[in-house]
C-alpha cells in the first residue's frame, strides 16, 4: 500500500478567493472506522471521487487512513461543508462516525490540496517539504497555539497528526509547527490574551503530543555518537525546549542524557560525575527570559569548571536566541541553537571551532 497520495496541486488560486473576510471558512474534523479493510485500489477510488467532490464544493483538506481507521480534516465554505458532511455521514464504507470539531477558521491549512491522503506508513525521515506546507505554517502554528490552551485540546492532537502526515518528518514538524506554536503562546501572553499558566499548560500539551507522534521514530546510525547532556537551565519551568532537543539529538544517533536539575549545584554534580562531550542548556521556547541571561552565563561558567571533560562544548537555546535577544557571547557558550532541528549541526560546528 502506498504511503502517501496527493491530488490537485494547483488549486491555490481558486481556493484563495474565499480567504477574504467576506466569505467565511469552516473547518470540520472527524474520525471513523472502515466497515471492511480497504485495498489500495479501493483507497485510490475513494481518493479520486472525494477529491472531485471537494473541488466542486471548493473544499480542501487531508485524510489519514491507518489500521482501518479514518481521520479527516475538511475546510471550506459552511454550506459546502454541510453538504459534504451529509454525504460522508451516509457513506456505508465506514461506521462509528464521530465529528470531533466544527468551527470557523481564519484561513486554510491545506489550500493546495483538494484531498491529501496518507496511510501513515511512509518513511517518517523523509524531509522534503512542499511549498504548500511551508506557506501554511504560520496559520497552522497560530491555530495550534490556540488549540493547546483550549478546554478540550483533542483537536490540537489531530492538527499535529495531520501536519506530521504533511511534513513526514519530526524535524520539520518541530521547526515549522511546534516551535512556532510555542512562540505564538508567548505572544498570546504578551498581548494579554492568556495567562502564564495557560502558556505553561500549552507547552506541556505540545510536549505530550510530540511524544505520541514521535513514538515510532527511528534512530539514525552514527559512527561516533556524542554523549550529550540535555537540560533546561535550573529554575526554568518550561521543559518543551529540552524535550525537542533530546528527540532531535537521539534521532541523529547521539547518546542523549536528559536531566532536569533543580539547582545550579545539581547541574554541576551531573557534569562532575559523568563524561559529556557536549551540554545543551535551554531557556523557555515561549518567553525570551532576558532577565536570566546573566545568570545563564554564570551557570555555564560553573559547568565548565565542574566538568570532567576539559574540552566540554556548551550550546545555549531557547526563544532568546531565536529572537536574537541574546547571543552565545552573552552567555559564554560555544554556540547557540535557534531550533532543535539544527542542534546536532550546531554542536558539530561548535566542536570544530573549539578544537
Amino acid at each position: 500500500m502506498a504511503g502517501d497520495r496527493t491530488t490537485e496541486h494547483n488549486v491555490g488560486t481558486t481556493h484563495g478567493r474565499d480567504q477574504s473576510a467576506a466569505t467565511p471558512l469552516m473547518t470540520l474534523t472527524y474520525r471513523s472506522r472502515a466497515t471492511t479493510p480497504l485495498s489500495e485500489s479501493q483507497l485510490s477510488d475513494l481518493q479520486h471521487s472525494a477529491a472531485a467532490r471537494n473541488r466542486a464544493e471548493n473544499i480542501t483538506g487531508m485524510m489519514v487512513y491507518n489500521d482501518d481507521r479514518f481521520f479527516q480534516w475538511l475546510e471550506g465554505p459552511p454550506a459546502s461543508i454541510a453538504r459534504v458532511w451529509s454525504s460522508i455521514s451516509q457513506d456505508p464504507r465506514h461506521a462509528d462516525i464521530e465529528a470531533l470539531s466544527v468551527h470557523s477558521a481564519p484561513t486554510r491549512l491545506f489550500a493546495n490540496w483538494s484531498l491529501k491522503l496518507t496511510t501513515g506508513l511512509g518513511d517518517p525521515l523523509i524531509g522534503d517539504l512542499t511549498a504548500a506546507a511551508v506557506s501554511s505554517t504560520n496559520a497552522a502554528a497560530e491555530r495550534l497555539a490556540a488549540l493547546v490552551i483550549a478546554t478540550e485540546p483533542s483537536e490540537a492532537r489531530l492538527l499535529l497528526l495531520a501536519a506530521h502526515a504533511e511534513f513526514r518528518s519530526i524535524s520539520a514538524l518541530t521547526e515549522l509547527l511546534i516551535e512556532p506554536a510555542a512562540r505564538c503562546l508567548g505572544d498570546l501572553w504578551a498581548d494579554d490574551d492568556c495567562g502564564e499558566y495557560d502558556v505553561t499548560l500549552g507547552l506541556c500539551r505540545l510536549q505530550t503530543f510530540l511524544r505520541e507522534v514521535a513514538a515510532d521514530s527511528v534512530q539514525q546510525h552514527s559512527e561516533h555518537p556524542l554523549v550529550v547532556l540535555v537540560a533546561p537551565l535550573p529554575g526554568e519551568i518550561h521543559m518543551l525546549g529540552a524535550t525537542l532537543d533530546a528527540e532531535a539529538l537521539w534521532q541523529a544517533g547521539h547518546d542523549t542524557r536528559v536531566r532536569f536539575p533543580s539547582t545550579e549545584q545539581a547541574l554541576e554534580r551531573i557534569v562532575a560525575t559523568s563524561w559529556f562531550d557536549a551540554v545543551d542548556l535551554s531557556l523557555s521556547p515561549a518567553f525570551t527570559r532576558e532577565h536570566r541571561i546573566d545568570r545563564m552565563s554564570h551557570i555555564i561558567d560553573s559547568v565548565r569548571r565542574a566538568s570532567k571533560n576539559p574540552a566540554l562544548v556548551v550550546i545555549a537555546g531557547g526563544r532568546a536566541f531565536y529572537d536574537r535577544a541574546a547571543s552565545s557571547a552573552d552567555v559564554h557558550s560555544d554556540g547557540s541553537s535557534t531550533s532543535a532541528a539544527h542542534l546536532s549541526d550546531d554542536i558539530a560546528r561548535a566542536r570544530r571551532s573549539h578544537a
